[in-house]
């Protein structure tokens, strides 16, 4: 007999209302982190917008709708440093805690993991390749 496949975790989250209930109590909580907060308000105007992108980023991510066919190269320029994508991380896992059961929350821990570094390896790479002026 054949395994019968889990729900994907799109689905397990409560589709897309779910999963843009779980972002918005994230950047609730972003919003008010020392360290976050100050780049999010100074970096995105438009929340309701960017909200939608990035529940259409998370889609792809969780077996729902491939609905993002952008990249992440946006966050290059914002200047991040490990700290924020630690910071990031720890909100992250204490929203997804927060509001989904530990194995779902753990499945959303991994591909956060994930995320930030890729991230963190493009943002390592595109300083490497930054030359520096020459002080003649």
């Amino acid at each position: 007999m054949d395994a019968i496949e889990p729900r994907p975790l799109y689905e397990r989250l409560g589709g897309r209302a779910g999963l843009e209930r779980l972002l918005a109590r994230f950047y609730e909580r972003a919003h008010q982190d020392a360290l976050l907060g100050p780049i999010f308000a100074a970096h995105i105007h438009d929340w309701d917008a960017h909200l939608q992108t990035v529940a259409n980023f998370w889609s792809n991510h969780t077996g729902g709708p491939v609905c993002y066919r952008g990249g992440m190269g946006k966050h290059l320029r914002l200047g991040l440093a490990p700290e924020h994508f630690e910071r990031w991380l720890g909100l992250w896992e204490q929203n997804a805690r927060a509001e989904t059961d530990a194995d779902t929350a753990n499945e959303l821990l991994v591909i956060a993991r994930q995320i930030a570094r890729n991230l963190m390896a493009m943002a390592s790479q595109v300083s490497a390749l930054r030359i520096e002026p020459r002080a003649d």
